[in-house]
């Protein structure tokens, strides 16, 4: 059965990029437009593997990321956090919650071969 790799960004070029390349290597994907839409998705939806972008309208992938942990911690879903920003002291934060920071741009092949090491059984 294909894993479901869950993206919240509210840039839909890069959305679009991420979606494709997961599609290609057999990825179930679903899309959220903000860290908002997302929180609300996430209360049916149960995804291998969550992307979330830093920098969104609504609600940051910071807040997103904080309320989605409280809400899955236990379940072990791991989390990728997208961000163009320099890396910034508060980055260490979200990793030591568990979160993978991936800097923009990056390229597809990195970033599949991160989302396959992290949802590999």
């Amino acid at each position: 059965m294909a894993k479901t790799i869950f993206i919240m960004d509210d840039d839909l070029a890069l959305q679009m990029v991420m979606e494709i390349a997961l599609r290609e290597v057999g990825y179930e994907v679903v899309l959220a437009n903000n860290g908002v839409e997302g929180i609300a998705q996430l209360e049916t939806l149960k995804p291998d593997l969550i992307i979330s972008d830093i920098m969104m309208p609504e609600m940051d992938g910071v807040e997103a990321f904080n309320q989605i942990r409280e809400r899955i911690q236990d379940e072990g879903i791991p989390m990728v956090i997208v961000t163009a920003l320099n890396r910034k002291p508060w980055f260490s934060d979200l990793e030591e919650e568990g979160a993978v920071i991936l800097q923009k741009p990056f390229e597809v092949d990195t970033f599949i071969d991160l989302i396959n090491t992290m949802v590999s059984d």
